[in-house]
Parts: C-alpha cells; structure tokens; sequence
C-alpha cells in the first residue's frame, strides 16, 4: 500500500519531471524561436550591411567620377593652356618673320597684287578711302596711287592715309559712299586664319 509520504514524494517526482520536460520543451520553443530571430536579424542586418556597402561603392564610385571628371576637365583646360601658348609663341615667331617681310622687296610685289585685285574687282568704288602703315604710308603711298589711276580712280576719287591701329601690313580700303570695308590687312588676315594656323601647327607638332 502506498503510503501519502510516498505519493507525495511520486507527485513530486511527477511534477519534476513534467516541469523538466516542459522546461526542456519551452527551451527548445524559445532556442528555436532565438535561432529563428537570430537568422532573420543576420538576413536583416546582411541586408543592410550590403546596403551600405553598395550605398559606400555608390559614394566611392560617385566621388571617383567627380574626381576623374575634375582631372580631365583640368587637363583638357592644362592641354588647351598648352596649346595656346604654343600657338602664341608660333605667331610671335610669325610675326618676327613678317615685320622683316614688310621690309623687303617682295613684300611691294605682294601690295601691288593687292591693290591690282581691288582695282579688278572693285573699279566701281567711288571716293575710297585706302589706310596703310605709317611706315608703308611713306614708303608706299605715290606707288599705290598710281597703280589707282591706272584703274581709272582720279585723285579726287581717292585718299591714302596712316591707319593708327597696327595692321602689321598690307591695308584696309573703305568706300565712303556704299559704306564698304575691305579689310586687306595681315593682321586681319592671321586673325581669320587663327584656326587654320593652330590646326595645321598642331598637326604638325603631332605628326
């Protein structure tokens, strides 16, 4: 016969086990449950982890564009710096050639060239008005004005005078009553030729 002490003792050992087996299966609920929370918080935080890596990548590879964009935007200003002064110390090379050109015989043979093409192309002018270098003023003014009235220009029909801005050479023929400006100048003529110049200078240079 089972004493009370005795089923006191079983229903303790009952209770024991089943509060064991419940602790046991409640530990395994919350085991499972951490581990579930666990995996999704490392899912969540491996999400995020790449996110600010690819949001870092963006940033780096961002500030890798505007950096590279900024190095070529100064190189591409350094290579045409560069080249400016390049074709700056070409045309003052040029122009050292020229102003001893604007001295030599040759250079009359190109004015009378000149001005025979005005006197055939343009011999319909009236009252023109024809400017030249003070130096070429003086050295050249009788020869262009007869070289004029060969063309038929009477010498009321015409004026030659000293241009005080710097052609270099060559001149600039107005007529006074169309309102017509020929611009035969050599500076005129270098400067609308600027991009033919550098073109064929930097061809050169890169050949």
């Amino acid at each position: 016969m089972v004493t009370i002490e005795q089923k006191i003792i079983l229903f303790s050992r009952l209770i024991y086990q089943l509060m064991n087996a419940n602790f046991k299966e409640v530990l395994q609920d919350l085991e499972s449950e951490y581990d579930k929370k666990f995996e999704d918080n490392k899912h969540y935080v491996d999400l995020q982890v790449k996110k600010i890596v690819n949001s870092a990548h963006k940033k780096r590879d961002l500030e890798v564009s505007k950096i590279q964009g900024t190095l070529k935007m100064n190189e591409k200003k350094e290579y045409m710096l560069e080249k400016e002064k390049c074709y700056e110390k070409f045309m003052n090379k040029l122009k050292a050639y020229i102003f001893e050109y604007v001295k030599s015989e040759s250079y009359k043979d190109y004015l009378l060239r000149l001005i025979n093409d005005i006197g055939l192309k343009h011999a319909e002018m009236n009252d023109i008005s024809l400017y030249l270098t003070k130096e070429d003023y003086g050295k050249y003014s009788d020869l262009l004005s007869k070289e004029l009235q060969k063309f038929g220009y009477k010498e009321n029909n015409y004026k030659i005078e000293i241009l005080k801005n710097s052609i270099i050479g060559g001149f600039v023929i107005e007529d006074n009553i169309n309102k017509i400006r020929i611009d035969l100048s050599i500076k005129s003529l270098l400067d609308d030729n600027k991009e033919y110049i550098m073109k064929i200078l930097f061809e050169a240079l890169e050949a």
